[in-house]
């Protein structure tokens, strides 16, 4: 067995650790690739602590390493695993038991009381390491994707229905919209932590009363969350919402993310505008105290 060192990390060593991102994750069950931007959004986006982040060297060289966001889930303390990447040539060595077996004494020492993630429903032999540290799966998500010129939109907008951005987010508001809660990387803090990176638009009604809401990332082209007051449902303002993100997206796809696979309805409107599943995932969740 290599001879691996474990350390946290620094807000310098980030960028080293985005290289080690792209070697492990290069041939992962669905290959990951991130610019320096879309990287850099990501750590902003689902909160990550880089003094809370653990790496493995062999030597001078990031073997492995564990992306650590911290925030609330639940109410608890969390931290949230952002990804767990090993490179290729140190998998088999139950690399990532071992970092969390070095992170757990220090998450805990801080107050924080559960860890939770996501992983990719085939790839077994990550479940099956999550499961030995003691993760057990909460959920099933699943991830969805369209062509901006594949998406169909069958109804105009309501006359009453008119689209803004949303200058104060009332996200107390929008919670009451939505059937299920939505993941880490989708929920109202990761929006609020990605600044101006996220768009959120609003559909009004003749009362001035919000009835639905969008929140996306233009440049990357995934939505965040979209959803729509129950009493206001099936006359097309989830529609009108999800044209007007086609119109500011610069990416060439739209992305729905890790969406809660008992979200039945919401599953339908997607499936009905031509989106497909493009990867099912677990969440899994652990309390560490």
């Amino acid at each position: 067995m290599p001879n691996f060192r474990f350390t946290f990390l620094t807000a310098h060593e980030m960028s080293l650790l985005r290289q080690t991102f792209l070697d492990a994750f290069a041939d992962y069950v669905v290959p990951i690739q991130l610019s320096e931007t879309q990287f850099q959004t990501k750590l902003k986006r689902e909160g990550i602590a880089p003094e809370f982040c653990v790496a493995a060297y062999v030597g001078d060289e990031m073997a492995g390493f564990i992306l650590t966001g911290l925030g609330e889930w639940e109410g608890k303390p969390t931290a949230y695993n952002a990804g767990t990447g090993v490179k290729p040539m140190y998998r088999g060595h139950r690399l990532t038991e071992q970092l969390y077996a070095f992170l757990l004494p220090k998450l805990r020492e801080s107050g924080v009381e559960q860890c939770l993630l996501e992983v990719i429903q085939d790839n077994k032999p990550a479940l099956k390491s999550y499961e030995r540290t003691g993760m057990r799966i909460t959920r099933s998500l699943d991830c969805f994707r369209s062509p901006k010129q594949e998406i169909l939109f069958s109804t105009d907008m309501p006359d009453d229905i008119t689209l803004s951005l949303a200058s104060r987010p009332d996200w107390k508001v929008y919670d009451t919209f939505k059937d299920v809660a939505p993941t880490w990387q989708n929920n109202s803090a990761a929006i609020k932590r990605s600044g101006s990176e996220c768009v959120t638009l609003e559909a009004v009604n003749s009362f001035e009363e919000v009835v639905g809401v969008i929140s996306f990332f233009p440049k990357l082209g995934t939505v965040a969350q979209l959803a729509v007051d129950a009493r206001w449902r099936d006359i097309g303002v989830g529609s009108a919402l999800l044209r007007e993100a086609v119109q500011r997206t610069e990416a060439s796809a739209l992305l729905f993310i890790n969406i809660d696979h008992t979200a039945k309805e919401f599953i339908t409107f997607l499936e009905r505008r031509h989106f497909k599943v493009i990867l099912r995932q677990y969440e899994m969740l652990m309390a560490i105290v």
